[in-house]
């Protein structure tokens, strides 16, 4: 019985890298499986290659698509076919760049096999290879084995799956296909693991090649829009997931502004550049111009909330943000040197928590340097200070 589906999205790949991911697949030792290819507008030259390296298997579907619809579209029509096999229980899908150990589909679906009724995806380790096959510079495997073996709820903050997976076509069914390009993974990890639970295989099966010329993380690399495009893709799952789970925001960001330039600008890219996402950002425009807040919202981002009191002065602009703050924490955003890591706000966020448990008023947290959180005092009738983490409640108490 054929109980895995497999599929592979090809659209323009160097044919030396699809021809080695393609017999990885074949080579496996766990033959009972079928094979669906996808061309996703591929050239004839991509095609030839598939045909030739997969002539004569009968485990391989070959489907054309004329027209190059993106990776998401292209996995739901290889999946849509699985779907109607009746034998098939386990799913996964390979990238044609990446090379795949021959224990790849035997263990990951040993792993959901033998694990109780309610593990629905299992994943492995994997290893990190150059254009040429080398292998990249990079953690331990055991460190890396244990950064990757965490609970599921870890996965709002970080997507420690990686490429190495396999899951239940019954809990599959339940949830729709992929989408949101170009995230479109990791999207579908935060819904699969709201109706099943994970298990971690704590061995590298296959090896990943970052910077092929055509993937997608290339082109994220090289370019601000597409990588822009990728963040808001990454910061919306996130949000939706959080929406369903009825999560609220944790944090208040106020961010007010009188003009667009450069380092305005800056300033909001780095902020949008955190670790830390449970936060949401409220954009006052108090400038006299009409043009700087629409200018900053081409920088979109699912967790902005734009407001615009034209001609008003900095502090009725924070005090209008403040407003609309109902989270536990609120932190004025625009001048001084936060954030000094990207991880700035995690590290004041958790320091925060920790502040709230002790039930001590009067002190906001302070960014002192790459993971360093300091605190002070807040001087009664101060003027907020731009950077510091403050208990909501307090920072009202200072603005009104």
């Amino acid at each position: 019985m054929k109980d895995v589906g497999i599929v592979m999205p090809v659209y323009k790949q160097n044919p030396i890298y699809l021809e080695l991911a393609l017999r990885s697949i074949l080579q496996q030792i766990y033959q009972d499986y079928h094979f669906v290819i996808v061309s996703d507008g591929a050239p004839s030259e991509t095609i030839d290659v598939i045909k030739s390296v997969t002539k004569g298997d009968k485990r391989v579907h070959f489907i054309h698509k004329d027209i190059n619809e993106g990776v998401a579209r292209t996995l739901n029509v290889g999946f849509d076919y699985l779907m109607k096999i009746n034998e098939i229980k386990y799913l996964t899908w390979v990238s044609s760049d990446n090379i795949y150990y021959p224990t790849f589909i035997e263990k990951l679906r040993r792993a959901l096999e033998n694990a109780p009724e309610e593990i629905g995806l299992s994943y492995s380790s994997f290893r990190h290879i150059d254009q040429k096959g080398n292998f990249l510079k990079e953690p331990s495997l055991e460190e890396f084995y244990k950064y990757q073996n965490q609970p599921k709820e870890n996965l709002l903050d970080v997507c420690f799956i990686g490429a190495s997976f396999m899951y239940k076509k019954k809990y599959a069914v339940k949830i729709d296909g992929y989408n949101l390009e170009p995230v479109e993974d990791y999207d579908y990890w935060l819904r699969l693991t709201e109706i099943c639970d994970i298990v971690y295989v704590e061995e590298a099966l296959m090896e990943y090649r970052t910077n092929s010329p055509f993937s997608i993380s290339t082109q994220l690399n090289n370019s601000l829009i597409q990588h822009r495009r990728w963040r808001y893709a990454l910061n919306l799952a996130r949000q939706q997931a959080r929406n369903r789970r009825n999560i609220p925001f944790m944090l208040t960001v106020i961010y007010p502004v009188s003009d667009s330039t450069d380092k305005t600008i800056e300033k909001l890219e780095q902020l949008l550049e955190q670790s830390y996402s449970n936060f949401k950002l409220i954009i006052v425009d108090y400038s006299m111009k009409s043009f700087t807040l629409k200018k900053l919202l081409q920088i979109s981002d699912p967790r902005v909330a734009p407001q615009k009191i034209q001609g008003a002065s900095e502090f009725e602009a924070i005090r209008r943000g403040l407003y609309a703050s109902n989270t536990p924490f609120t932190l004025v955003y625009g001048k001084g040197n936060f954030p000094t890591s990207p991880l700035a706000l995690y590290d004041l966020i958790n320091n925060g928590l920790n502040i709230k448990k002790q039930n001590l008023e009067g002190i906001a947290l302070v960014d002192e340097g790459y993971r360093k959180v300091g605190h002070r005092k807040v001087i009664n009738k101060e003027s907020p200070v731009y950077g510091n983490l403050y208990i909501t409640e307090s920072l009202q108490k200072l603005i009104n």
